[in-house]
């Protein structure tokens, strides 16, 4: 019914929001290669970066999770704190380059310390938003689980939205939104999808998240008594 309807939305938010951030992700390889280089290197750098701060957000979201009684809620919050920031690396990192630049050239003769500054510094720049994003899924398998009791299905459905809005995310912006808008064009198309996925999930949460549901019967009784 109107509950089951509800969850498919929630699911197609969370496609949404694969899209926005695998378009996010692409636009900052793109500019963290102008600021920590176009090496091998660099890149797993980057890349084991924005991991960590995907694990980071997951296990928090996995040990503080339960405890929320709003989870749509802090989703939607999420949403929000993803696209501010993740638009906001994408106009900053191209300019990093001027400041980091002379920095690493100062350090080419000690490798292992050089690389040891660029982890450190990819770290805590993808740290708010990769984190962010890691924290999603859990939240709302937390909140549909409260519907479905299958737990398997409920992660798998999730996931495999997520999925497959970032495999469209990915390739939008690589064939079309990377050529036609630009990069910075690009990173408000990426922001503009968390907008929305953060406005639906404020909206649903209204019936989905089990702490406004129990506060809902408190508040009926306490009107008749």
């Amino acid at each position: 019914g109107v509950c089951r309807a509800m969850s498919i939305v929630l699911c197609l938010v969370f496609a949404l929001s694969g899209a926005s951030a695998l378009l996010f992700e692409t636009l900052w390889f793109r500019g963290a290669s102008l600021s920590f280089g176009n090496s091998v290197w660099a890149s797993a750098i980057v890349l084991a970066s924005f991991m960590a701060g995907l694990g980071i957000g997951n296990a928090l979201a996995a040990r503080f999770g339960p405890a929320l009684a709003r989870p749509v809620r802090a989703y939607a919050v999420l949403e929000l704190a993803i696209g501010v920031s993740g638009f906001s690396l994408v106009l900053l990192l191209p300019h990093f380059g001027d400041v980091l630049g002379p920095l690493f050239g100062a350090l080419t003769d000690t490798p292992w310390l050089l690389n040891a500054l660029r982890v450190g510094l990819a770290f805590g720049i993808l740290l708010v938003p990769s984190a962010a994003m890691g924290a999603t899924l859990p939240l709302l398998a937390d909140a549909l689980h409260a519907r479905d009791p299958r737990f398997a299905r409920v992660l798998g459905r999730l996931y495999g939205w997520n999925t497959l809005g970032a495999v469209v995310g990915s390739l939008a912006g690589e064939i079309l939104l990377l050529r036609w808008l630009g990069v910075r064009g690009s990173g408000a198309v990426a922001l503009s999808g968390n907008l929305v996925a953060a406005g639906l999930a404020l909206a649903l949460s209204r019936r989905l998240d089990p702490g406004v549901r129990a506060a809902a019967p408190a508040e009926s009784r306490r009107r008749l008594s």
